[in-house]
C-alpha cells in the first residue's frame, strides 16, 4: 500500500493506533510498546512493581522515568512529555547526545479497544515487508509479544523538485498483550520504545550505533513501571472506548456531487461514486485520458463541533505554507522527510477563510498521485476535495501519473461560495 493510499484510507495497522501523535509534534519519529497486566501481576507478586504513588504522574515525571532506565552516563538534552494528569495515552520524548546531532529517544504507552489484541500484534501490524523494514518478534512465556523492529529509510532527492536527500532509521521495541490479566480478555495495550536517527549528514551512516541500542531499548519496554501505568490508567480512566466514526457533517452526499458538478471545469465525464455517506460524496472524473476518483468531504455544521484546526486528514498533511511536508506512515505519523512529499501552499483569504493546496505526485517508488484543496472557514467548517490517479481503493491501477485534477483546478472549484451555502 502507498503512503498515499494508507494516509487516505487509514488502513488497520499498528501505526493507525494515534499512540505516537503528540510525539509527532516534536518533530521526532516516535515509538510505542504495549506491557499486558497479566505481566504485571506478576512482577508485582515478585516484589518488582513500584507502588501506585510510584508511578509517574506528570510528563515531567515520566521523562524522569525513562531517563533513568537509559544507560548510565547518557547525556539527555531537549526533552518533553505528557502524562497521566493529561490523559490516559502518554509519551516522553528526549534527545540522547552522540557525535552527530542526537538520537531522539522515544516512549508511547496506550491501550485500545479490541476483541482480541492479537489482531495487530507483532510483525504482522506492520503490513507486508519492504525494503529497509525488519522485524523479529518473540512470544514471552506469560503470552505476549515482544518485536523488534529497526527500518531504513533512503532518499536521493533531486534538487530539481526542490527535495533534499535524507538517509533516516529508527529501532523500535514493541511489546503487546491483553488489556487484563488474561490473555484472551478483550482490550489491548501498547508501550512502545524507540530510537530514531537524520544519518543524512553522518560519515559513515552504516557504521552508527545508537547511544541506546535495541535490546536496552526492549529491556525499557519491559521495566514495570509502565505496567503499574497501565494499570493506573485503567483505574483512573477506564477500559478503553472502541472509536466510533462520526459522519463529516448532515449535508447529504448528493448535494455535495450537484455542487462538485456545477463548479467543475467544462468537458469533464463525471459519474456518480459508490462510497457516499452524509459530509462524503465521491464521483468519477474523466478527462479523456482515464478516469480519477475525487472525494468531497465537508466537515462541521450546526450540530457538529466546530473544529479550531483543519480537518484532520487535512491537518496530518499540511503544514507551513509552500514547504515539503515529511511523509505520514500508516499511523499518519509523520515520518522522515523525502521526495515523494506533498508541496503545500497555505493562503488565508479576503473573509478570513484558509485555503490549503497540496500536489502530492506520484514517484518511481509510490505510482499514487493525489492532489487536494481545502478551504476553513471562520466558524471551523471547512471543505476539502481530493482527486487521485486511481478509480477506487480496491487494487484498482492508476490510470495515469498525475491525479485526474490539479491542486490549482481543485481550489479554484473549492473557494466557490456554493459550498459555505451547503451549511446554512
Amino acid at each position: 500500500m502507498s503512503k498515499q493510499e494508507d494516509t487516505v484510507r487509514n488502513a488497520s495497522s499498528k501505526r493507525r493506533l494515534g499512540l505516537l501523535a503528540a510525539v509527532a509534534t516534536a518533530g521526532v519519529t516516535a515509538m510505542a510498546v504495549a506491557v499486558p497486566s497479566h505481566a504485571a501481576s506478576e512482577a508485582e507478586e515478585a516484589g518488582e512493581a513500584p507502588r501506585v504513588s510510584e508511578v509517574p504522574q506528570t510528563g515531567e515525571e515520566l521523562i524522569e522515568a525513562l531517563t533513568g532506565l537509559l544507560p548510565e552516563g547518557l547525556e539527555i538534552g531537549e526533552a518533553e512529555g505528557e502524562g497521566l494528569d493529561a490523559g490516559p495515552d502518554v509519551y516522553a520524548s528526549l534527545l540522547a547526545a552522540d557525535d552527530s546531532g542526537g538520537t531522539s529517544i522515544d516512549l508511547s504507552v496506550s491501550r485500545w479497544a479490541t476483541d482480541d489484541w492479537r489482531d495487530i500484534a507483532g510483525c504482522q501490524g506492520f503490513g507486508e515487508p519492504r525494503e529497509g523494514f525488519s522485524c523479529e518478534q518473540t512470544e514471552l512465556p506469560d503470552g505476549s509479544i515482544l518485536s523488534l523492529v529497526t527500518e531504513e529509510y533512503i532518499e536521493e532527492g533531486d534538487p530539481e523538485e526542490g527535495f533534499e536527500p535524507y538517509h533516516g532509521k529508527d529501532w523500535s521495541v514493541w511489546l503487546e498483550g491483553p488489556g487484563g490479566e488474561g490473555l484472551d480478555e478483550p482490550g489491548g495495550r501498547a508501550v512502545v520504545v524507540g530510537a530514531s536517527k537524520d544519518l543524512t549528514d553522518v560519515a559513515d551512516p552504516d557504521a552508527y550505533v545508537p547511544p541506546v541500542d535495541i535490546e536496552q531499548l526492549a529491556e525499557v519496554a519491559q521495566a514495570p513501571v509502565w505496567q503499574a501505568l497501565l494499570d493506573e490508567a485503567d483505574a483512573r480512566y477506564g477500559a478503553p472506548e472502541e472509536w466510533v466514526e462520526e459522519p463529516a457533517s448532515d449535508i447529504p452526499a448528493a448535494e455535495l456531487r450537484d455542487a462538485f458538478r456545477s463548479l467543475a471545469p467544462e468537458g469533464l465525464e463525471i459519474t456518480d461514486g459508490t462510497d457516499d455517506e452524509p459530509g462524503r460524496a465521491t464521483v468519477l472524473v474523466d478527462k479523456g485520458a482515464g478516469a480519477g476518483l475525487v472525494e468531497i468531504t465537508a466537515f462541521g455544521g450546526a450540530q457538529f463541533e466546530e473544529p479550531s484546526e483543519l480537518p484532520a486528514d487535512i491537518a496530518e498533511l499540511a503544514g507551513p505554507a509552500s514547504e515539503a511536508l515529511p511523509p505520514t506512515d500508516e499511523g499518519g505519523i509523520p515520518g522522515p522527510a523525502a521526495p515523494a512529499d506533498p508541496l503545500c501552499d497555505e493562503t488565508e483569504l479576503a473573509d478570513g477563510s484558509w485555503l490549503t493546496v497540496c500536489d502530492w505526485p506520484a514517484s518511481a517508488d509510490d505510482p499514487i498521485a493525489m492532489n487536494w484543496a481545502a478551504i476553513t472557514y471562520p466558524d471551523g467548517t471547512s471543505v476539502d476535495i481530493t482527486a487521485y490517479n486511481v478509480t477506487d481503493w480496491e487494487g484498482s491501477e492508476p490510470t495515469g501519473t498525475d491525479a485526474v485534477l490539479s491542486g490549482t483546478e481543485l481550489a479554484e472549484i473549492v473557494v466557490a461560495d456554493e459550498w459555505r451555502a451547503l451549511f446554512s
